[in-house]
């Protein structure tokens, strides 16, 4: 029922297509914020070819206020931020909402139908921007296939189907109205490819229909292993003795599964390895989730926690008008007396002077957005690129 209430609202929106003007994307400035999930960061890039826009990346699941004082360094006019809470936290919305940048949110609950809801709402605001787009179609869960179908030349959407989604396959086919799309044929889509071809067949008769096979190759296994090695990492970090038994369960699990694909990998066992680490990276991923979930719990339980936490936000923001040579030494002076009264346990006033320098701080990034331009952008950016984050 759910795909169904999708494919409807994507029919509307390119019958609304013939009747929206123009957009602003060639004019305003784009960023758009996703996590380095494989999936959603694939997207966002081609979208951003699209767009002529940039993409800045934060970690899967995880907060970063560097990450907010990169976008900031961008001066967007627009905020597209691809991906759930889960995996770009709301802790972004709330800074660009203080920083007073316009943000959208593109997503659903799982990776396919942020799939769906971002091809949908592109179309909506950009549809002039569609046109002669052909379509790749890849296995969401398959890093090789996914990385494949980023390096394919031309104006590209990539649409993501698993062993249960197939009709995604034709419904974009009559709505795009493409005449070119690629099937990548990995081992994760063995049993459902031959489906999909022959049902977009049935709705392209006229269009160029063609297959690539994604081989697991040594480099693509040592490729997941260490994405799922980094995951891993960093699901233990942010579980930092938090009491999680089933999450400490998964990480037993994820290195479990980490040990057994370094070993299929000196076998030669390329396959195996690259199954094992692609498992690794979502036990990993379930960790973040739950990890995510109980510091929030934490962090509201804890009033000094939670001030000094806002204070060093401020700071790392204060930085980028510091370095574009605005003046910020009130704003600092409201922060270091934030910092005095959360040291006495004086939290209300410690409050409004936070709240003060939010105030002043979104003003002063408002009226000195030219001096961060001149500072921070380069001359001649490249199209569709941001500096991202590993």
């Amino acid at each position: 029922m759910m795909a169904k209430k999708v494919f409807a609202l994507l029919f509307g929106a390119l019958l609304l297509a013939s009747i929206i003007p123009l957009s602003e994307a060639q004019v305003s400035s784009i960023v758009i914020l996703v996590s380095d999930n494989e999936a959603d960061s694939a997207l966002a890039e081609e979208l951003a070819e699209v767009l002529n826009a940039t993409v800045v990346v934060t970690t899967w699941g995880v907060y970063d206020p560097n990450v907010t004082a990169e976008i900031m360094e961008k001066t967007p006019d627009k905020v597209i931020i691809i991906g759930g809470p889960d995996a770009v936290p709301k802790d972004y919305e709330t800074e660009l909402d203080e920083l007073g940048i316009s943000y959208v949110r593109w997503y659903g609950n799982t990776r396919y139908e942020t799939n769906l809801d971002v091809l949908r709402k592109a179309i909506q605001e950009y549809p002039e921007l569609f046109d002669n787009v052909k379509v790749v179609i890849a296995h969401g869960r398959d890093i090789g296939a996914i990385k494949q179908a980023r390096n394919i030349e031309g104006k590209k959407f990539i649409l993501y189907v698993d062993n249960n989604i197939t009709n995604t396959t034709e419904v974009i086919g009559v709505l795009l109205k493409t005449r070119n799309v690629i099937i990548l044929k990995s081992q994760l889509m063995n049993r459902t490819a031959e489906q999909i071809r022959e049902r977009i067949r049935e709705r392209v008769r006229d269009g160029n229909i063609t297959e690539e096979n994604v081989t697991i190759t040594p480099e693509m296994a040592w490729e997941a292993i260490q994405l799922a090695i980094n995951r891993t990492e960093t699901a233990k970090e942010m579980l930092d003795n938090l009491p999680i038994p089933a999450a400490k369960r998964l990480i037993e699990l994820a290195e479990e599964k980490i040990q057994i694909a370094n070993g299929s990998y000196n076998e030669g066992n390329y396959e195996k390895a690259y199954g094992q680490a692609i498992a690794a990276k979502a036990h990993a991923e379930t960790v973040i989730r739950l990890a995510g979930k109980e510091w929030q719990k934490f962090i509201h339980a804890s009033p000094k926690f939670q001030l000094n936490r806002e204070v060093q936000r401020l700071e790392i923001k204060l930085r980028v008008l510091e370095k574009a040579g605005i003046d910020v030494t009130q704003i600092k002076g409201k922060l270091e007396a934030a910092k005095a009264a959360i040291q006495a346990g004086d939290y209300d006033t410690a409050r409004e002077l936070i709240e003060d320098a939010k105030n002043m701080l979104r003003e002063a990034f408002m009226q000195g957005r030219g001096k961060i331009k001149e500072k921070y952008l380069p001359v001649n950016p490249p199209r569709g690129k941001g500096k991202g984050r590993p």
